[in-house]
């Protein structure tokens, strides 16, 4: 699936893809990223954080999953001064709780996100 990668060793975000694992083969299954598969600095640090972010726009309510790891060890991410190591936006869908596709407006929303 399509998401934004906001890498510390790059200095411009881009649309990648992230492998996902679904619960089964039905087009309405339930799709878990594979968040490690996009995060560096696997050997500095294990663990990958994720919240969910709900952006509202007039009458519509848009969610979002960020993944990212958090130690003081990190390098320095030069697009987010708040984080430190690799930073990833998905979109959770409307009609499933589980991460969908990006779309072209959706890049905005998550520049947005993570300025915050």
């Amino acid at each position: 699936l399509r998401c934004r990668l906001y890498s510390a060793s790059c200095c411009r975000p881009r649309q990648v893809m992230m492998l996902t694992r679904c619960a089964s083969l039905s087009r309405n299954a339930t799709c878990y990223p594979v968040a490690e598969s996009m995060l560096q600095d696997a050997v500095l640090q294990l663990y990958v954080h994720n919240c969910q972010i709900a952006v509202h726009e007039g009458r519509h309510t848009y969610h979002y999953c960020i993944f990212f790891k958090w130690h003081c060890r990190l390098r320095a991410n030069a697009m987010l001064d708040k984080f430190q190591g690799d930073v990833v936006v998905m979109k959770i869908g409307t009609q499933v709780s589980s991460v969908v596709n990006m779309h072209a407006c959706d890049i905005a929303v998550a520049n947005y996100i993570v300025s915050r």
